[in-house]
């Protein structure tokens, strides 16, 4: 799947912009604060629904202005002729319209199930030295796009999640708590949604290993998985067992909404063990080892966006990352402040976009 076009208004410092990319690999330049990395954030918005970056809808929406509009049309892999057409809408009240194929799309997941994304930016490192809620959520985006039956599992989970935490914190509740009904009803999806982690990565681990070879030879790496809870007894008797410190704090405090994606080196944790430049090293493995993964399994490309390639590698690991893009297959976007210090990192000429003072333009039309 691939991009054959993406079109915006009033997004971020854009009056407007429509381009149409390659299918291969795109690198868009331009200074600081131009608006290079908003035209990723666009693509990032149809495959998570959501900012890379913080501060929430309000920035999206240009000063000045009631909404913004992004507009994309998608094609299927080569051979198939399929074009797709996605649309999403944000106003300042808040209100937003997901549209696929003209029609209203009631969830941000079906519009995500269509244009998978992964990205690398500078704050990416965070999956190795942040908090384990990160961690999840790089590995829910693989479970999703290759597991029909989690997002459902998913949802029932944590609708649920939030019954039982309400109750928790309501006196009144607690006997509805100790029948265990909720117990049941918690651990029934946990075990099923811990179970789809844990296959995911255990497959993951295997191309996750292959890739990191490329960058580092002499280390050891592995992931596995934390599930939420004393994996030695099942997710309702662990439930059943914390429950008076549930009932104390008044929330649930084991779960898969706990769980963890252990990523370790040479038998250390990685972000003890690596530095920051071989952490780094690291994420971008893992970004193309899902990518690769989610190829396979799932027989269609993802598209990556990397956000200032030249800041986050060494030159010898961005030649290597910028050759292993080329080989993955996937469609690709680049943002870069010098196109010179791309220009010998590919072994064929990607198409070029310049970006200034939020107005965009083909490299050719310069």
């Amino acid at each position: 799947m691939r991009l054959t076009r993406l079109v915006g208004e009033n997004f971020r410092n854009f009056d407007s912009f429509s381009f149409s990319p390659t299918e291969k690999i795109n690198v868009i330049y331009g200074e600081n604060g131009s608006g290079k990395t908003s035209l990723l954030e666009a693509i990032y918005l149809f495959g998570f629904g959501r900012s890379f970056r913080p501060g929430g809808f309000r920035p999206l929406i240009k000063e000045g202005k009631q909404g913004f509009t992004l507009f994309t049309e998608t094609l299927g892999e080569r051979g198939q002729t399929r074009l797709d057409r996605f649309g999403l809408s944000r106003n300042l009240a808040g209100h937003q319209e997901l549209r696929i194929n003209g029609s209203n799309a009631p969830r941000l997941a079906d519009l995500a199930m269509n244009v998978p994304v992964q990205l690398f930016t500078p704050e990416s490192v965070e999956i190795i030295v942040g908090g384990p809620g990160i961690r999840r959520q790089a590995m829910d985006w693989g479970v999703f796009h290759v597991e029909p039956s989690f997002f459902p599992l998913w949802s029932n989970y944590n609708k649920v999640l939030r019954h039982r935490n309400k109750l928790l914190k309501n006196s009144k509740g607690r006997r509805a708590i100790d029948d265990q009904y909720w117990q049941r009803q918690l651990s029934g999806f946990g075990e099923q949604i811990t179970q789809l982690r844990s296959d995911y990565v255990s497959e993951l681990s295997k191309y996750l290993k292959q890739m990191t070879h490329s960058f580092l030879p002499d280390v050891t790496l592995d992931v596995s998985l934390k599930s939420g809870w004393d994996s030695s007894k099942t997710l309702e008797d662990a439930l059943q067992g914390s429950l008076a410190s549930d009932l104390r704090y008044g929330h649930t405090t084991v779960g898969p909404h706990k769980a963890d994606l252990a990523i370790s080196a040479d038998g250390l944790p990685a972000k003890e063990r690596l530095s920051r430049g071989q952490q780094k090293v690291v994420v971008a493995s893992l970004k193309l080892a899902q990518a690769e993964f989610f190829k396979d399994r799932m027989q269609k490309s993802c598209i990556i966006i990397v956000d200032d390639l030249t800041s986050e590698l060494d030159v010898i690991n961005q030649k290597k990352f910028c050759h292993l893009l080329e080989a993955s297959g996937n469609q690709v976007f680049i943002t870069t402040v010098s196109l010179t210090e791309l220009s010998d990192k590919f072994t064929k000429e990607p198409q070029v976009f310049h970006v200034e003072h939020g107005i965009l333009k083909s490299h050719i039309e310069n």
